[in-house]
């Protein structure tokens, strides 16, 4: 929260087109910010040992490192640039011009070209390499031509040398690592990045694979099977032979359009960006079961709710209705019709920042073998399965989208229980 808080004072804007171009913007702030602390420590210094040369140009640093903060604070990231890099130069040729106790001074230029080639980075290195050259030749004209200095030469004491050049150095220094920090870290980020965009890559070639095979399977299997029902029923003109045709046929329609919506709901889910809302969960749980209870036997089912009345949630509620649709319908397809007493129970609470949901039934169950494979994709746990093997891999992934957790227990004709934890800040 102090970290978002400093993030926020020191730049206006909150979106950037990419990390780099937004820790760069970081990295001038601060800059400017030490710029301006430098000014300040030295018109302190100076007034302590009665040196006024000195302090109009310490006056004139921190108004325009104060600019400059303001300059990229607006989000003209190419403007601070610009306006900042001459600027700085330019003051530290006129201190070295003006450095004849040798107190460390030079340093800044070799400092300054590094802070030009980090700030233009390398889609701006042509800028920030001339800055660099401005830098080589601000050192040789400061220390070898012998030009009218524009601050008065004063003979400074020992002791105010030696402060100087300690203050140089820890300023310096300070800044050296500020860019190596900043190097790294982009560096490291590019690394995760790439690695990430590796796993993920992989990951897609293989689900591709997968999904070519099974959905080509899964999309021919009702076709052909229409075809084969429409031959037959071409062939006979027995009305009661030509209803049975007609059920299958709907039936295998039915089967494609639920294969067809569980394409639909992976593919939103990794095309779209998470929309939080706020709703009632209880009447979402309700909506999906209106919405699912209505094949044959299923009106048998008693689905007990044990959620609070006025619970509201903060999530994506089109990604939990997946979630839910997926799991609660999975309950209701593979209940036991050999049992009396056929329930689902939908319990939910909040506890701390998390929203806890456990759906659980006493329907047939899983197998244990099968319990650590359910979430893969097209993966079905029996030939009995009567889905398309998508619908717990698109929950896994849903919830992962939402950084969410889910887990199973299950015992083989006794039933399943499902567990999810979703955060909700």
């Amino acid at each position: 929260m102090g970290q978002e808080r400093f993030i926020g004072f020191l730049l206006k804007e909150t979106t950037f087109s990419s990390h780099n171009i937004y820790k760069r913007a970081v990295l001038r702030a601060q800059l400017s910010l030490i710029g301006i602390s430098v000014g300040i420590i030295y018109t302190v210094i100076d007034l302590l040992n009665h040196i006024y040369a000195s302090i109009p140009v310490y006056l004139s640093m921190i108004f325009l490192c104060g600019v400059v903060f303001w300059i990229n604070r607006l989000g003209k990231y190419r403007n601070a640039n610009l306006f900042f890099l001459p600027v700085l130069v330019f003051l530290i040729y006129v201190f070295a011009d003006n450095d004849y106790n040798r107190t460390g001074v030079n340093t800044y230029f070799i400092v300054y070209s590094f802070v030009a080639l980090t700030l233009c980075g390398y889609e701006q290195i042509r800028t920030g390499l001339f800055f660099s050259c401005l830098a080589f030749v601000g050192f040789f004209a400061a220390y070898f031509l012998d030009l009218p200095p524009i601050i008065e030469p004063v003979k400074y004491s020992e002791t105010y040398i030696n402060l100087s050049f300690v203050t140089n150095f820890i300023v310096a220094m300070i800044v050296t690592l500020s860019l190596l920090f900043f190097l790294l870290n982009i560096n490291y980020k590019t690394e995760q990045e790439l690695s990430m965009n590796n796993q993920l890559l992989t990951k897609a070639n293989r689900e591709l694979d997968r999904f070519v095979y099974s959905a080509s399977h899964d999309l021919r299997a009702p076709l052909s099977s229409l075809l084969g029902l429409i031959e037959i029923s071409q062939r006979t003109d027995d009305v009661e032979e030509i209803k049975h045709c007609l059920k299958m046929m709907k039936m295998r329609v039915a089967d494609l359009d639920s294969f067809i919506k569980d394409i639909i709901d992976y593919s939103r889910n990794t095309r779209q960006d998470v929309h939080k809302e706020t709703f009632n969960l209880l009447e979402l749980a309700k909506e999906v079961t209106d919405g699912l209870k209505f094949g044959t036997g299923m009106e048998e089912i008693f689905i007990k709710y044990q959620i609070d009345p006025s619970l509201n949630v903060v999530t994506d509620r089109s990604r939990l209705k997946v979630v839910f649709n997926n799991l609660i319908g999975n309950a209701l397809k593979y209940s036991s019709s050999q049992k009396d007493d056929q329930l689902i129970s939908i319990a939910a609470n909040v506890e701390g920042k998390s929203l806890k949901v456990l759906i659980e039934d006493n329907g047939i169950g899983i197998a244990a073998e099968h319990q650590s494979k359910i979430f893969d994709m097209f993966y079905r746990a029996s030939e009995q399965s009567k889905g398309s093997g998508l619908g717990l891999y698109i929950v896994k992934e849903t919830l992962d989208k939402l950084n969410g957790k889910i887990a199973v227990s299950s015992s083989l004709g006794n039933g399943s229980v499902f567990r999810l934890e979703i955060p909700l800040t």
